[in-house]
């Protein structure tokens, strides 16, 4: 194992992602993953991420579920195993959807038989079949309810019951309809009438509609009148759902993850904008009996909010930023909601690279000059709190930013053009 303690959480994350949580794939692509070994690959992980272990115990600050969900949905971006197994083995059946002429799938047709459509094998069950194609089958029909048919000849797709015409089969979009109709399986050539001077969509139903029905009928009619079958062309699907449930709509992972930052401070944001990093709220929350007062400030609850955005001692680092770039701004009440609002095109295509760094160098600067007031024996000194915030920024720029100003000073005079 790789010594933790010598690299940032940021560093652990990149770990993770491109190693630990690739081990299993070829594994996971064929077999399903016990889930005693998959709890403790995610163990595993958790342990590496946040530290902990047999010897040591340190807290898990974001749970494991928000943190397998994709950075744009307030996540971290590591693969969930449970989620990652069933797209690896659903993989094998869109596989099987598609590849018409492949040999394998010659031999599992040949083996199992085919469904009518053509997209699946029937349900292996019983004595037949091997445990391998069982457990990739099983998938189906999880799968299934994720797909979207692309009609060519219709010969493959359900009229009523395939999703090929909007977002949801027309059998939970016109219940009713479906309900009188004769035939419920019919596919989308058989609905489909092309004899004669023209060509014209023909569901048949049990009875004649009744006027209230009419209306129902047209919006029934108007959605399929842009589709036409293409009998030269072969039916198609593709898949356009994800296993990954939905997160939070509003997450500024823009503002977290674009900023060119080292991935330790792009990640210490992140845990802040959850309100998660370890401030005596946290701890007293977590169990701990301590007295609640801001290291910077010693007045104040030490919370995240204030901390990084509220304390008066932090009021003068965001004051000297806007003082810097000389521009007017309001706080907002979060870290969330404050990255969230973290716009800067009017300050110039330059600096903005310079704008979108600076809310995360003055959580950075405050957080690290909180620490070394709560375990050293230093107190505060408003102008070191100053000068490592403006140091920091220049130290970023100069690194991520191409021909930025080479001495401190003109970094200042740059921060302030237009």
């Amino acid at each position: 194992m790789w010594k933790r303690q010598y690299i940032s959480k940021g560093g652990r994350l990149t770990l993770i992602q491109s190693t630990l949580s690739s081990m299993p794939v070829y594994f996971m692509s064929l077999f399903y993953l016990p889930r005693k070994v998959r709890l403790r690959l995610e163990k595993i992980q958790r342990d590496f991420l946040w530290g902990g272990g047999a010897l040591e115990q340190r807290p898990h600050l974001v749970k494991w579920s928000l943190v397998c969900l994709e950075r744009k949905k307030g996540g971290l971006g590591v693969r969930n195993l449970a989620w990652m197994n069933k797209a690896l083995l659903g993989k094998w059946n869109w596989r099987f959807a598609i590849e018409n002429g492949a040999l394998w799938k010659q031999v599992i047709s040949g083996k199992y038989g085919v469904e009518e459509g053509g997209w699946c094998t029937p349900v292996v069950s019983g004595r037949n079949g091997v445990g391998l194609w069982k457990v990739i089958r099983k998938e189906w029909l999880g799968m299934y309810s994720s797909l979207a048919f692309r009609v060519g000849s219709g010969r493959r797709v359900r009229f009523w019951k395939d999703i090929w015409c909007g977002d949801e089969p027309f059998c939970e979009s016109f219940p009713s309809l479906f309900s009188i109709s004769l035939a419920k399986d019919a596919w989308v050539s058989e609905v489909w009438n092309s004899d004669g001077e023209g060509e014209a969509w023909t569901p048949i139903f049990s009875r004649a509609l009744n006027d209230w029905e009419i209306e129902m009928v047209e919006r029934f009619m108007l959605k399929i009148q842009a589709f036409r079958v293409q009998r030269e062309n072969e039916d198609n699907v593709s898949l356009y759902s994800m296993l990954e449930p939905e997160g939070f709509a509003l997450f500024p992972f823009g503002s977290i993850w674009r900023a060119k930052v080292p991935p330790k401070v792009a990640f210490f944001a992140w845990e802040a904008s959850w309100g998660k990093i370890l401030t005596l709220e946290q701890l007293q929350r977590r169990g701990y009996s301590l007295a609640n007062r801001c290291f910077l400030c010693l007045s104040e609850v030490e919370t995240v909010d204030h901390l990084l955005l509220h304390c008066v001692k932090t009021r003068a680092l965001w004051n000297l930023l806007f003082s810097l770039f000389g521009v007017a701004w309001v706080l907002s009440g979060s870290v969330k909601d404050t990255l969230l609002g973290w716009h800067g095109a009017f300050v110039g295509k330059t600096r903005k690279k310079a704008w979108q760094m600076a809310p995360l160098c003055i959580f950075w600067t405050v957080w690290k000059e909180r620490n070394l007031l709560a375990f050293g024996n230093e107190g505060l000194s408003l102008q070191r709190l100053k000068y490592s915030f403006v140091c920091n920024l220049w130290s970023w720029v100069r690194v991520f930013i191409v021909l930025s100003p080479y001495s401190l000073v003109s970094f200042i005079e740059w921060l302030g053009s237009k």
